[in-house]
Protein backbone atom coordinates (compact mmCIF):
# COMPACT_ATOMS: atom_id res chain seq x y z
CA UNK A 1 0.00 0.00 0.00
CA UNK A 2 1.15 3.87 -1.25
CA UNK A 3 -0.02 5.54 1.91
CA UNK A 4 2.39 8.63 0.49
CA UNK A 5 1.16 8.31 -3.22
CA UNK A 6 -2.46 8.97 -1.55
CA UNK A 7 -1.40 11.32 0.86
CA UNK A 8 -0.01 13.36 -2.20
CA UNK A 9 -2.68 12.86 -4.63
CA UNK A 10 -5.44 14.27 -1.66
CA UNK A 11 -3.21 17.57 -1.35
CA UNK A 12 -3.41 17.45 -5.15
CA UNK A 13 -7.32 17.19 -5.09
CA UNK A 14 -7.56 20.10 -2.48
CA UNK A 15 -5.23 22.29 -4.28
CA UNK A 16 -7.59 22.04 -7.65
CA UNK A 17 -11.29 22.11 -5.45
CA UNK A 18 -9.83 25.78 -4.67
CA UNK A 19 -9.04 26.84 -7.79
CA UNK A 20 -12.22 24.93 -9.30
CA UNK A 21 -14.43 25.21 -6.59
CA UNK A 22 -14.07 29.23 -6.62
CA UNK A 23 -14.62 30.25 -10.00
CA UNK A 24 -18.60 30.33 -11.21
CA UNK A 25 -19.94 26.73 -11.26
CA UNK A 26 -22.18 26.05 -14.34
CA UNK A 27 -26.00 25.18 -13.47
CA UNK A 28 -25.99 21.85 -14.38
CA UNK A 29 -23.46 21.09 -12.17
CA UNK A 30 -25.22 22.06 -9.20
CA UNK A 31 -28.54 20.52 -10.40
CA UNK A 32 -27.63 17.21 -11.65
CA UNK A 33 -27.98 14.67 -8.74
CA UNK A 34 -29.04 11.38 -10.03
CA UNK A 35 -25.76 10.18 -11.29
CA UNK A 36 -25.51 6.30 -10.27
CA UNK A 37 -23.12 5.05 -7.59
CA UNK A 38 -21.02 3.97 -10.67
CA UNK A 39 -20.84 6.31 -13.34
CA UNK A 40 -18.56 7.39 -16.70
CA UNK A 41 -19.00 10.99 -17.35
CA UNK A 42 -17.88 11.97 -21.15
CA UNK A 43 -18.12 15.02 -22.74
CA UNK A 44 -16.33 17.91 -24.74
CA UNK A 45 -12.96 19.58 -23.41
CA UNK A 46 -13.76 22.27 -21.48
CA UNK A 47 -17.40 21.52 -20.69
CA UNK A 48 -16.85 21.27 -16.74
CA UNK A 49 -16.35 17.65 -16.14
CA UNK A 50 -13.89 18.10 -13.85
CA UNK A 51 -15.63 20.31 -11.54
CA UNK A 52 -18.68 18.41 -11.56
CA UNK A 53 -16.06 15.42 -9.76
CA UNK A 54 -14.97 17.82 -7.27
CA UNK A 55 -18.66 19.94 -6.71
CA UNK A 56 -19.56 16.14 -5.64
CA UNK A 57 -16.77 15.39 -3.60
CA UNK A 58 -18.33 17.77 -1.30
CA UNK A 59 -17.54 16.39 2.54
CA UNK A 60 -17.53 13.10 1.80
CA UNK A 61 -14.35 10.85 1.82
CA UNK A 62 -13.73 10.25 -1.77
CA UNK A 63 -10.49 10.99 -3.33
CA UNK A 64 -10.41 12.42 -6.78
CA UNK A 65 -7.29 12.08 -9.32
CA UNK A 66 -6.32 12.30 -12.69
CA UNK A 67 -4.85 9.56 -14.48
CA UNK A 68 -2.37 11.94 -16.14
CA UNK A 69 -0.95 12.89 -13.10
CA UNK A 70 2.93 13.18 -13.61
CA UNK A 71 3.19 11.58 -9.71
CA UNK A 72 0.58 9.14 -11.03
CA UNK A 73 2.34 5.53 -12.17
CA UNK A 74 1.45 4.26 -15.70
CA UNK A 75 -1.47 1.70 -15.15
CA UNK A 76 -1.88 2.14 -11.76
CA UNK A 77 -5.62 3.39 -11.20
CA UNK A 78 -6.87 0.03 -9.63
CA UNK A 79 -4.05 -0.12 -7.37
CA UNK A 80 -4.62 3.38 -6.34
CA UNK A 81 -8.05 2.90 -6.05
CA UNK A 82 -7.76 -0.19 -4.04
CA UNK A 83 -5.26 1.53 -1.80
CA UNK A 84 -7.63 4.32 -1.38
CA UNK A 85 -10.73 1.95 -0.54
CA UNK A 86 -8.21 0.08 2.23
CA UNK A 87 -7.83 2.70 4.09
CA UNK A 88 -11.24 4.29 4.63
CA UNK A 89 -12.54 6.43 1.48
CA UNK A 90 -15.94 6.01 0.35
CA UNK A 91 -15.22 6.08 -3.25
CA UNK A 92 -13.12 7.55 -5.95
CA UNK A 93 -13.66 9.23 -9.00
CA UNK A 94 -10.95 9.18 -12.28
CA UNK A 95 -10.15 11.81 -14.30
CA UNK A 96 -8.93 11.80 -17.84
CA UNK A 97 -9.11 7.73 -17.24
CA UNK A 98 -7.81 6.35 -20.56
CA UNK A 99 -4.38 7.80 -19.88
CA UNK A 100 -4.39 4.61 -18.37
CA UNK A 101 -4.15 1.91 -20.99
CA UNK A 102 -5.99 -0.99 -18.85
CA UNK A 103 -8.84 1.43 -17.92
CA UNK A 104 -11.64 -1.07 -19.01
CA UNK A 105 -10.50 -4.03 -16.88
CA UNK A 106 -9.60 -1.99 -13.95
CA UNK A 107 -13.20 -0.19 -13.44
CA UNK A 108 -14.54 -3.63 -14.14
CA UNK A 109 -12.49 -5.15 -11.30
CA UNK A 110 -12.96 -1.88 -9.09
CA UNK A 111 -16.68 -2.65 -9.39
CA UNK A 112 -16.78 -6.40 -9.08
CA UNK A 113 -14.78 -5.97 -5.87
CA UNK A 114 -16.01 -2.98 -4.24
CA UNK A 115 -19.73 -2.85 -5.69
CA UNK A 116 -20.68 -0.90 -2.21
CA UNK A 117 -18.38 2.02 -2.76
CA UNK A 118 -18.61 5.01 -5.36
CA UNK A 119 -17.08 4.78 -8.51
CA UNK A 120 -17.06 7.64 -11.18
CA UNK A 121 -14.57 8.01 -14.09
CA UNK A 122 -14.35 10.74 -17.06
CA UNK A 123 -12.29 11.78 -20.06
CA UNK A 124 -12.28 14.70 -22.38
CA UNK A 125 -13.23 12.06 -25.45
CA UNK A 126 -15.84 9.47 -25.65
CA UNK A 127 -14.29 7.67 -28.49
CA UNK A 128 -11.93 5.50 -26.24
CA UNK A 129 -14.35 4.92 -23.71
CA UNK A 130 -17.39 4.17 -26.18
CA UNK A 131 -15.20 1.34 -27.43
CA UNK A 132 -15.81 0.15 -24.01
CA UNK A 133 -19.28 0.57 -23.62
CA UNK A 134 -19.71 -3.17 -24.61
CA UNK A 135 -18.16 -4.52 -21.17
CA UNK A 136 -18.68 -1.68 -19.27
CA UNK A 137 -22.34 -0.62 -19.87
CA UNK A 138 -24.17 -3.19 -17.13
CA UNK A 139 -21.87 -1.97 -14.53
CA UNK A 140 -21.29 1.98 -15.12
CA UNK A 141 -23.85 4.48 -16.26
CA UNK A 142 -22.95 6.73 -19.35
CA UNK A 143 -23.38 10.55 -18.63
CA UNK A 144 -22.64 13.18 -20.81
CA UNK A 145 -21.63 16.90 -19.88
CA UNK A 146 -22.76 18.72 -22.95
CA UNK A 147 -22.20 22.18 -23.87
CA UNK A 148 -24.15 25.34 -22.26
CA UNK A 149 -27.06 25.69 -23.67
CA UNK A 150 -28.73 29.64 -23.43
CA UNK A 151 -30.68 28.92 -20.09
CA UNK A 152 -27.62 27.98 -18.66
CA UNK A 153 -26.18 30.96 -19.64
CA UNK A 154 -28.94 33.37 -18.84
CA UNK A 155 -28.27 31.58 -15.25
CA UNK A 156 -25.14 32.30 -15.19
CA UNK A 157 -25.49 36.06 -16.27
CA UNK A 158 -28.67 37.26 -14.71
CA UNK A 159 -29.52 34.78 -12.53
CA UNK A 160 -33.11 34.46 -14.81
CA UNK A 161 -34.50 30.79 -13.61
CA UNK A 162 -35.98 29.73 -17.75
CA UNK A 163 -38.13 26.67 -18.53
CA UNK A 164 -36.60 23.75 -21.12
CA UNK A 165 -38.48 24.11 -23.96
CA UNK A 166 -39.73 20.51 -24.86
CA UNK A 167 -40.99 20.66 -28.02
CA UNK A 168 -40.04 24.03 -30.45
CA UNK A 169 -42.63 22.98 -32.40
CA UNK A 170 -45.08 23.59 -30.27
CA UNK A 171 -43.70 25.88 -28.38
CA UNK A 172 -45.80 29.60 -27.13
CA UNK A 173 -43.56 31.92 -25.21
CA UNK A 174 -45.35 32.74 -21.92
CA UNK A 175 -42.18 35.00 -20.66
CA UNK A 176 -41.34 38.85 -21.55
CA UNK A 177 -38.52 38.83 -24.79
CA UNK A 178 -36.98 42.29 -24.53
CA UNK A 179 -34.13 43.87 -26.01
CA UNK A 180 -31.90 42.87 -23.11
CA UNK A 181 -33.43 38.98 -23.85
CA UNK A 182 -31.89 39.54 -27.09
CA UNK A 183 -28.63 41.00 -26.34
CA UNK A 184 -27.82 38.15 -23.82
CA UNK A 185 -28.64 36.08 -26.49
CA UNK A 186 -25.95 37.73 -29.07
CA UNK A 187 -23.29 37.43 -26.52
CA UNK A 188 -24.38 33.74 -25.86
CA UNK A 189 -23.70 33.34 -29.43
CA UNK A 190 -20.44 34.23 -28.91
CA UNK A 191 -18.94 32.84 -25.77
CA UNK A 192 -21.77 31.56 -24.23
CA UNK A 193 -20.91 27.92 -24.67
CA UNK A 194 -18.39 26.89 -22.48
CA UNK A 195 -18.92 28.48 -18.49
CA UNK A 196 -14.61 29.66 -19.23
CA UNK A 197 -16.41 32.43 -20.92
CA UNK A 198 -17.11 33.75 -16.99
CA UNK A 199 -13.38 33.49 -16.61
CA UNK A 200 -12.43 35.88 -19.53
CA UNK A 201 -10.49 35.11 -22.16
CA UNK A 202 -12.68 32.88 -24.25
CA UNK A 203 -11.29 33.20 -27.29
CA UNK A 204 -7.82 32.42 -26.11
CA UNK A 205 -9.04 29.38 -24.38
CA UNK A 206 -11.10 27.68 -27.28
CA UNK A 207 -8.08 27.97 -29.24
CA UNK A 208 -5.90 26.57 -26.61
CA UNK A 209 -8.77 23.46 -26.52
CA UNK A 210 -8.70 22.58 -30.40
CA UNK A 211 -4.84 22.64 -30.41
CA UNK A 212 -4.66 20.28 -27.47
CA UNK A 213 -7.39 18.59 -28.99
CA UNK A 214 -5.25 18.02 -32.06
CA UNK A 215 -1.73 17.63 -30.93
CA UNK A 216 -2.67 15.69 -28.14
CA UNK A 217 -6.02 14.09 -27.88
CA UNK A 218 -6.15 12.94 -31.29
CA UNK A 219 -3.15 11.57 -31.91
CA UNK A 220 -3.65 9.54 -28.79
CA UNK A 221 -6.37 7.45 -30.92
CA UNK A 222 -4.91 7.53 -34.16
CA UNK A 223 -1.19 7.21 -32.96
CA UNK A 224 0.24 6.56 -37.16
CA UNK A 225 -0.89 10.39 -37.27
CA UNK A 226 1.83 12.55 -38.91
CA UNK A 227 2.44 16.76 -38.27
CA UNK A 228 0.62 16.80 -42.05
CA UNK A 229 -2.56 15.53 -40.78
CA UNK A 230 -2.49 18.07 -37.76
CA UNK A 231 -2.51 20.99 -40.71
CA UNK A 232 -5.10 19.27 -42.44
CA UNK A 233 -7.46 18.90 -39.63
CA UNK A 234 -6.65 22.84 -38.78
CA UNK A 235 -7.47 23.62 -42.29
CA UNK A 236 -10.48 21.38 -42.35
CA UNK A 237 -11.60 22.96 -38.86
CA UNK A 238 -10.71 26.76 -40.95
CA UNK A 239 -12.96 25.83 -44.27
CA UNK A 240 -15.85 24.64 -42.55
CA UNK A 241 -16.01 28.08 -40.66
CA UNK A 242 -15.59 30.17 -43.49
CA UNK A 243 -17.17 28.10 -46.71
CA UNK A 244 -20.08 28.77 -48.30
CA UNK A 245 -21.47 25.20 -48.15
CA UNK A 246 -20.94 22.82 -44.71
CA UNK A 247 -19.80 20.08 -46.46
CA UNK A 248 -16.20 18.72 -47.12
CA UNK A 249 -15.43 17.97 -50.50
CA UNK A 250 -13.65 14.36 -50.05
CA UNK A 251 -11.77 14.18 -53.47
CA UNK A 252 -10.08 17.26 -53.08
CA UNK A 253 -8.70 16.53 -49.38
CA UNK A 254 -7.50 13.62 -50.72
CA UNK A 255 -5.67 15.02 -53.46
CA UNK A 256 -4.08 18.31 -51.88
CA UNK A 257 -2.92 16.26 -49.06
CA UNK A 258 -2.00 12.93 -49.69
CA UNK A 259 -4.16 10.72 -47.49
CA UNK A 260 -6.15 7.93 -48.95
CA UNK A 261 -9.96 8.35 -48.06
CA UNK A 262 -10.68 5.74 -45.82
CA UNK A 263 -7.89 7.76 -43.10
CA UNK A 264 -10.13 10.72 -44.32
CA UNK A 265 -12.96 9.25 -43.37
CA UNK A 266 -11.36 8.04 -39.95
CA UNK A 267 -9.90 11.20 -39.44
CA UNK A 268 -12.48 13.51 -39.48
CA UNK A 269 -14.67 10.66 -37.32
CA UNK A 270 -12.39 11.48 -34.60
CA UNK A 271 -12.62 15.30 -34.79
CA UNK A 272 -16.64 14.58 -34.44
CA UNK A 273 -15.39 12.21 -31.01
CA UNK A 274 -12.99 14.85 -29.77
CA UNK A 275 -15.89 17.25 -30.25
CA UNK A 276 -14.26 19.21 -32.70
CA UNK A 277 -16.76 18.77 -35.32
CA UNK A 278 -20.18 17.73 -35.83
CA UNK A 279 -21.32 15.39 -38.63
CA UNK A 280 -25.14 15.36 -39.82
CA UNK A 281 -25.93 12.48 -42.60
CA UNK A 282 -27.72 13.19 -44.99
CA UNK A 283 -31.82 12.00 -44.71
CA UNK A 284 -32.24 8.86 -46.13
CA UNK A 285 -28.82 7.94 -47.35
CA UNK A 286 -28.26 4.52 -46.19
CA UNK A 287 -25.06 3.96 -48.02
CA UNK A 288 -23.37 6.46 -45.74
CA UNK A 289 -21.94 8.51 -48.36
CA UNK A 290 -20.12 10.77 -46.97
CA UNK A 291 -19.97 13.90 -49.42
CA UNK A 292 -23.91 14.51 -48.86
CA UNK A 293 -23.47 14.54 -45.17
CA UNK A 294 -23.16 18.48 -43.24
CA UNK A 295 -20.43 19.31 -41.12
CA UNK A 296 -20.45 21.99 -38.82
CA UNK A 297 -17.89 22.71 -35.48
CA UNK A 298 -19.30 21.58 -32.43
CA UNK A 299 -19.34 24.81 -30.90
CA UNK A 300 -20.59 27.23 -32.49
CA UNK A 301 -18.60 30.50 -30.86
CA UNK A 302 -15.80 28.76 -33.13
CA UNK A 303 -17.05 30.18 -35.88
CA UNK A 304 -16.60 33.86 -34.77
CA UNK A 305 -13.42 33.08 -33.32
CA UNK A 306 -12.34 31.47 -36.44
CA UNK A 307 -13.49 34.32 -38.51
CA UNK A 308 -16.33 32.04 -40.06
CA UNK A 309 -19.80 32.96 -41.46
CA UNK A 310 -22.87 33.80 -39.57
CA UNK A 311 -25.04 31.51 -41.91
CA UNK A 312 -22.97 28.20 -40.51
CA UNK A 313 -23.18 29.00 -37.10
CA UNK A 314 -27.07 29.35 -36.72
CA UNK A 315 -26.78 25.93 -38.88
CA UNK A 316 -24.45 24.68 -36.55
CA UNK A 317 -26.56 26.22 -33.32
CA UNK A 318 -29.87 24.46 -34.20
CA UNK A 319 -27.67 20.95 -35.36
CA UNK A 320 -26.36 21.43 -31.23
CA UNK A 321 -29.38 21.69 -30.27
CA UNK A 322 -32.05 19.19 -31.37
CA UNK A 323 -28.87 16.91 -30.74
CA UNK A 324 -28.48 17.85 -27.74
CA UNK A 325 -32.47 17.33 -26.80
CA UNK A 326 -32.18 13.48 -28.27
CA UNK A 327 -34.02 14.49 -31.46
CA UNK A 328 -32.39 13.11 -34.77
CA UNK A 329 -31.80 15.61 -37.43
CA UNK A 330 -30.59 14.73 -41.08
CA UNK A 331 -29.09 17.23 -43.68
CA UNK A 332 -32.05 18.00 -46.05
CA UNK A 333 -31.74 15.94 -49.64
CA UNK A 334 -33.38 18.91 -51.10
CA UNK A 335 -31.99 22.29 -50.25
CA UNK A 336 -34.78 24.14 -52.02
CA UNK A 337 -37.08 22.13 -49.36
CA UNK A 338 -34.93 23.68 -46.40
CA UNK A 339 -31.71 23.21 -44.70
CA UNK A 340 -32.63 20.17 -42.40
CA UNK A 341 -35.05 17.38 -41.70
CA UNK A 342 -36.25 16.63 -37.94
CA UNK A 343 -37.48 13.73 -36.99
CA UNK A 344 -40.20 14.03 -33.99
CA UNK A 345 -41.41 11.27 -31.86
CA UNK A 346 -43.08 9.42 -34.10
CA UNK A 347 -40.54 9.04 -36.57
CA UNK A 348 -42.52 11.88 -39.25
CA UNK A 349 -40.20 13.92 -41.21
CA UNK A 350 -40.34 17.69 -40.26
CA UNK A 351 -38.84 20.23 -42.42
CA UNK A 352 -36.75 22.87 -41.38
CA UNK A 353 -34.77 26.09 -42.93
CA UNK A 354 -32.67 28.47 -40.78
CA UNK A 355 -31.47 31.71 -41.55
CA UNK A 356 -32.01 35.37 -40.05
CA UNK A 357 -35.09 37.37 -39.01
CA UNK A 358 -36.28 37.70 -42.63
CA UNK A 359 -35.55 33.98 -43.84
CA UNK A 360 -38.55 32.35 -45.81
CA UNK A 361 -40.16 29.47 -45.41
CA UNK A 362 -39.33 28.07 -48.82
CA UNK A 363 -40.85 24.55 -48.96
CA UNK A 364 -39.99 23.80 -45.27
CA UNK A 365 -42.53 23.02 -42.54
CA UNK A 366 -40.54 25.48 -39.76
CA UNK A 367 -38.39 28.70 -40.37
CA UNK A 368 -36.02 28.88 -37.68
CA UNK A 369 -35.32 32.55 -37.65
CA UNK A 370 -32.46 34.35 -35.85
CA UNK A 371 -32.72 38.24 -34.41
CA UNK A 372 -36.52 37.83 -34.08
CA UNK A 373 -38.14 38.00 -30.41
CA UNK A 374 -41.83 36.07 -30.57
CA UNK A 375 -42.53 32.64 -32.28
CA UNK A 376 -45.46 32.40 -34.63
CA UNK A 377 -47.03 29.95 -36.69
CA UNK A 378 -44.58 27.86 -38.14
CA UNK A 379 -41.88 30.16 -37.41
CA UNK A 380 -39.38 29.17 -34.74
CA UNK A 381 -37.16 31.69 -32.82
CA UNK A 382 -33.18 30.32 -32.92
CA UNK A 383 -33.09 31.26 -29.10
CA UNK A 384 -35.66 29.04 -28.61
CA UNK A 385 -34.01 26.26 -29.75
CA UNK A 386 -30.88 27.01 -27.52
CA UNK A 387 -33.05 26.66 -24.46
CA UNK A 388 -34.21 22.66 -25.00
CA UNK A 389 -31.64 21.53 -22.57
Amino acid sequence: MNKELIETLETTMKRIMANKLSSPIRPIIKTTNNLNRHSIIIGPRGTGKTTFMLFNVGSNRILYFSADDFSVPANSIHEIASDAFAIGYEGVFIDEVHFDSNWERALKSLYDKYEDKMIWASDSSSLRLRAGIGETARRYIYHIMPLMSFREYLQMTSNDDMPIIENPFEFKSEFKIDSDFLFLFEQYKKEGFLPIFMTGDYDDKVKDIITKIISSDIPYFLPEIKSSHMLLMKEIMRYLASGSVPRIKTEHLTKEWSISYEKLIRLLFIMQETGLITIVPEYGDTKEKFSKSKVFLTNPSMYRILGGKEGNMREALTALAFKSKGFEIYASRNEEEGDFVVLDENKNPITIEVGGKSKSHKKSDYVVRDNIDYPSSHVIPLWALAMMW
